[in-house]
């Protein structure tokens, strides 16, 4: 078992704490069972033929078949692949690189009475790990607890920051009410200037110098609110532009779906070949009566067959895994960019009318250091947000439809359970 020091949310899968226990396709029943009475926090087992992923099971899976006293003998004597035969559970595989989140995500989208069936990971070595879903869900809430310890710490940090310029803003408050009590009572008194009354016009004259630095700086902000705002409407349109990724995706998605096809036209030559030979088989038994040699080498041909239709429709499962995860990607990071292109363009279209309203401001000011803003927000308004809205548009539409297209698609589960109902009718 691996154990990592401490979770962090880049981990992925390959991190965390997994179990080896990997055995030949002929290996007795009665091995596995003595490995999982060794250790009992081992999950399961994984099953290999030449180098090639046969399937798991679970722990849980082998003790449900070991409590009928009838099938104890049965598996103990014979190879763990006739269990595996029987239970015929599609194991879920995945690259070590994999997000934790992403982990869990795949796992919660199986059927609910495999959602905790163990997992593969595939190292980066091409070694094979079992990693427990209930692991797997223990580092996601560390990972959401970390992270919610965090959010609260910025969030007492800005309190604090509030406060401060809460404090301050009470100190400006004071200080200006304190100069208009003393502007006042200068004028009542009508007399000579004394050094206090001095030190107040200087603070007035401070002041004012402060202001012109205040309509200056507005300005600044008027003027680089323009580019940030030309800027950000750069950084929706490679939002859109996005759409050419969203078309690899689906190029991709289109390959799966060929490998898909190839695989079903070569499972149905499989099934005719397996039909052919039960009909050799009935044939050769009602004219002799007894099962000879040949016989007996036409069921060992029957057997490997469907082995081999078992294992295409293994592959058709994780392929349609991959499918659906990657139409998954695809519309979330459409519709995740259309929202945040649209919130982008109505804030946008408020800062410009801020803007606006600070240049008036500035131009009802009488500052002859300070020339008018001639050119006004609002003159400039909203051919590009127009044109940025509708290509958001067309993409979510492109994205619906892909999804439309998706759902309509046979899944390689249902094709699978047509398989296997058609080889379970040629049984004799």
């Amino acid at each position: 078992m691996s154990n990592p020091t401490q979770l962090t949310p880049d981990f992925t899968i390959g991190h965390l704490p997994s179990h080896h226990f990997q055995v030949s396709a002929a290996t007795p029943g009665q091995v596995v069972a003595e490995k999982f009475e060794q250790e009992p926090d081992l999950p399961g087992v994984i099953i290999t033929h030449e180098s090639q992923v046969l399937g798991l099971i679970s722990r849980v899976k082998f003790r449900e078949q070991m409590i009928f006293p009838d099938r104890v003998e049965l598996y103990r004597e014979q190879p763990i692949r006739s269990l595996l035969d029987f239970i015929r559970i599609p194991p879920l595989m995945m690259e070590e690189n994999w997000k934790i989140d992403d982990a869990v995500q795949a796992s919660l989208n199986r059927q609910k009475d495999l959602i905790y069936e163990p997992i593969i990971v595939v190292m980066e070595n091409q070694s094979l790990r079992i990693l427990d879903v209930q692991t797997l869900i223990i580092a996601q809430s560390k990972n959401l607890s970390q992270a919610y310890k965090i959010i609260q710490k910025y969030r007492i940090e800005k309190q604090k920051h509030l406060a401060i310029i809460q404090k301050e803003q009470a100190k400006v408050r004071e200080c200006h009410e304190l100069l208009e009590s003393q502007v006042i009572e200068a004028e009542k008194t009508q007399k000579s200037p004394t050094f206090q009354e001095l030190a107040i016009v200087k603070q007035a004259e401070q002041i004012a110098q402060m202001n012109q630095r205040f309509v200056k700086i507005a300005k600044l902000i008027s003027s680089e609110g323009r580019q940030a705002f030309q800027a950000t409407f750069q950084g929706a349109n490679s939002i859109c532009n996005n759409t050419d990724k969203i078309l690899g995706v689906g190029k991709a998605i289109a390959n799966d779906l060929e490998t898909v096809n190839r695989t079903s036209r070569t499972i149905r030559e499989a099934i005719e070949q397996v039909r052919h030979l039960a009909v050799q088989v009935a044939v050769v038994t009602n004219q002799i009566g007894s099962q000879p040699s040949g016989l007996t080498q036409v069921s060992l041909e029957i057997g490997r067959l469907a082995s081999k239709t078992f294992e295409l429709g293994t592959q058709m499962e994780q392929i349609a895994s991959r499918f659906k995860l990657r139409v998954h990607e695809l519309t979330e990071a459409a519709r995740a960019g259309a929202n945040v292109a649209k919130s982008v363009t109505i804030k946008i279209d408020r800062a410009e009318m801020a803007l606006l309203e600070l240049e008036e401001l500035i131009s009802e000011k009488d500052f002859n250091s300070i020339p008018p803003i001639k050119e006004p927000l609002g003159t400039q308004k909203s051919v590009k947000t127009h044109s940025l809205v509708k290509d958001i548009e067309h993409a979510e539409v492109a994205v619906s439809e892909l999804e439309e297209i998706v759902k309509q698609q046979n899944s390689s589960k249902y094709l699978i359970d047509k398989i296997q109902q058609a080889l379970k009718s040629q049984k004799p």
